[in-house]
Order: C-alpha cells, then sequence, then structure tokens
C-alpha cells in the first residue's frame, strides 16, 4: 500500500493538473461540472466574473451549473445563487468516485422554489433533497453527462 504521504503529493500534482486544463478556478469539482455541462449544451462558457449564469448555449438559454461531490447521503447544500438571472440550474452531483450520480436541468422557476435566502452571503441556497431530485418539473440529463465522464478506456468497451 502507497504511504499517506506519497497519496497527498500525487493527490496535489494532479489537482493541479486539473485546475490548469479547466483553466478557471480551484473549485476543481464546480469547474468539471461546468466543463461537463458545456460540453453537452455547446455554445460558450461564460467569463467568472459573471456570476449569474455558466454557460449560454447557440439558442440563447443561460446555465448556471452547481456540482457537488457525494460521499455519503445526497442531502447537501449547493453553492449560494445570488442572481436567478438564467434560464435553467445545472446540478451535477458526482459520487466519491467522481461518476455521476445524479444531473439535473431545473428550470428557474422550479429553483427559486427550493432556494432559502442567506443574508450572511447576499444569496440564496438550495438544499438538496430527495423531494428536490424527484421534482417531475425536472429534467435528468444524468446519462448524457455520464457519458461524457467516461475515460476513452471505458467508452472503448
Amino acid at each position: 500500500m502507497e504511504e499517506v504521504k506519497d497519496l497527498w503529493l500525487k493527490f496535489n500534482q494532479y489537482s493541479n493538473k486539473l485546475a490548469a486544463a479547466l483553466g478557471r478556478t480551484s473549485n476543481i469539482v464546480g469547474e468539471y461540472g461546468e466543463y461537463l455541462a458545456h460540453q453537452y449544451y455547446g455554445g460558450r462558457l461564460l467569463d467568472i466574473s459573471e456570476f449569474s449564469a455558466d454557460i449560454e448555449s447557440p439558442d440563447g438559454k443561460r446555465y448556471q451549473v452547481k456540482s457537488r461531490r457525494i460521499k455519503r447521503t445526497p442531502s447537501t447544500q449547493l453553492n449560494i445563487i445570488r442572481s436567478w438571472d438564467f434560464d435553467y440550474l445545472v446540478v451535477v452531483l458526482f459520487d466519491a468516485n467522481g461518476a455521476i450520480k445524479q444531473a439535473l436541468e431545473v428550470p428557474v422557476e422550479v429553483a427559486k422554489e427550493y432556494g432559502t435566502a442567506n443574508s450572511l452571503q447576499n444569496g440564496c441556497v438550495i438544499t438538496i433533497t430527495q423531494k428536490f431530485l424527484k421534482d417531475k418539473r425536472s429534467i435528468d440529463i444524468s446519462i448524457p453527462l455520464g457519458a461524457l465522464n467516461k475515460s476513452k478506456e471505458e467508452t472503448a468497451k
């Protein structure tokens, strides 16, 4: 078995490589979720300073992407939403190994229903619950995002 210090060094080496490849911020889980959503929707990835949306699709729809890596229960809070100036909230939940556990396209009106004001952070937070995950007004995009997340070796099988 590898020593803890060796695992630590490898973790940082690969984290740095991944952050450089994504080229935006050091929030690797969030940036990778945006990367997958951008691959799926196309269009253009908006500047980091654009706090209301992350992607604008070719047809002009705006998507805000929020991602989380879930180790146990899927009940977790998404990062703060400071503006509702987008058409869809895309929620990407990864399992502990990095596979897509669930991905949803949520209309902004539905997302707002689940948002709770957070005055300390000047915005709203959404807690991921079973009710949120099973809301019939959302579209499950787990399969297409999961396909984009497969390695070359997995795709070849």
